[in-house]
């Protein structure tokens, strides 16, 4: 399929809307963010040349619309379905559909999965952030979580649900994004980590 081909660029579109907000959601993963920022440019390039009907980009306005208010009012369930049927009306009528119509098919499937994806990242984000936390911060020394951006020595790691600021114990080595991290020791509000061992996480 070429980029101007209306179902493409509806998918598009949608998977650049998914990957923006991820990053916005849980910011940190990078990937998810700059996937979206080019399936979005590539998308518009495409409904540009295929001249995009106003009805069609105002569902999906829409749609984003609902998305954002799920999380905002927490009301998961209904906005997200709400979201997700705009979403899929606005595949199927973003443009003339006598001339250079979507997939129906496609765009039904595509909105379901990538709708309903959404939807499930949006409610298990929310409810993550607003659950109480249910331990001290000391209860923290010997969790493992993953690092959110690279210690170099200091950056973000991912425990237990939350972002924290950290510093790598020995700061002359450098822990990537992804690694996995074991939390040696909390200062205030700064976690001092290590790189985790599988072998002694195993021996423990």
């Amino acid at each position: 399929m070429e980029l101007s081909d209306p179902t493409l660029v509806f998918l598009l579109i949608t998977l650049g809307l998914v990957g923006v907000g991820i990053e916005t959601l849980t910011p940190g993963g990078i990937l998810s963010g700059l996937v979206g920022v080019i399936c979005l440019i590539l998308g518009t390039i495409g409904a540009i040349d295929n001249g995009a009907i106003s009805g069609g980009i105002g569902l999906l306005v829409l749609s984003i619309a609902l998305f954002i208010s799920a999380a905002a009012l927490k009301i998961y369930r209904p906005l997200t379905i709400a979201g997700t049927i705009a979403l899929i009306a606005s595949g199927i009528w973003m443009f003339d559909r006598s001339t250079d119509p979507t997939s129906i098919p496609v765009v039904v499937i595509g909105g379901l999965v990538l709708g309903g994806f959404f939807g499930f990242v949006i409610e298990r984000v929310s409810r993550v952030k607003a659950s109480p936390v249910s331990y001290g911060p000391e209860d923290l020394v010997g969790m493992t979580g993953d690092v959110r951006e690279a210690l170099t020595p200091s950056g973000q790691v991912f425990i237990d649900g939350a972002l924290w600021q950290a510093q790598a114990a020995d700061p002359a080595v450098r822990i990537h994004v992804g690694e996995k991290i074991q939390v040696e020791a909390l200062d205030g509000l700064t976690l001092t980590v290590k790189q985790f061992d599988k072998q002694e996480g195993a021996g423990q």
